[in-house]
């Protein structure tokens, strides 16, 4: 990662894509947080604090456009630093981020394929009869 000056993160830096297979983040994601990042960084003090880089999660997936996982994470590193040193004194900038419980993901789909699996038993159950 280059900065070009303390408190500031590389506006022209392209992260590297994944690698046919491997896990990465959402491209389409990361841009959208990233482009807010970069309006945010443009305003004395920026318009976002640390925290809300460090509770940033994007979607993983082995398919589509994504960025390698390891590339993203040091960036919003050094944009959570450069954010806490232009935020200097305020209070924001020393504010921890929370890291949300982890969720399951959508679960309805388990619930279908269980209910498929019972409609099944049972057909087949009554055409033994």
């Amino acid at each position: 990662m280059t900065e070009s000056r303390p408190g500031t993160v590389d506006d022209h830096l392209e992260l590297p894509g994944c690698r046919f297979l491997r896990e990465g983040y959402a491209a389409d994601e990361v841009d959208e947080f990233v482009d807010g990042l970069r309006r945010s960084l443009r305003h004395d003090p920026p318009d976002m604090a640390p925290y809300e880089v460090a509770d940033a999660r994007f979607k993983v997936s082995r398919w589509g456009r994504r960025y390698e996982l390891r590339a993203v994470d040091d960036y919003l590193e050094s944009a959570q630093a450069a954010l806490r040193e232009r935020h200097g004194e305020h209070a924001v900038a020393e504010v921890e981020g929370r890291v949300a419980d982890e969720r399951h993901v959508s679960t309805l789909w388990i619930y279908l394929v269980g209910l498929l699996l019972v409609a099944v038993v049972v057909v087949f159950a009554l055409t033994q009869l």
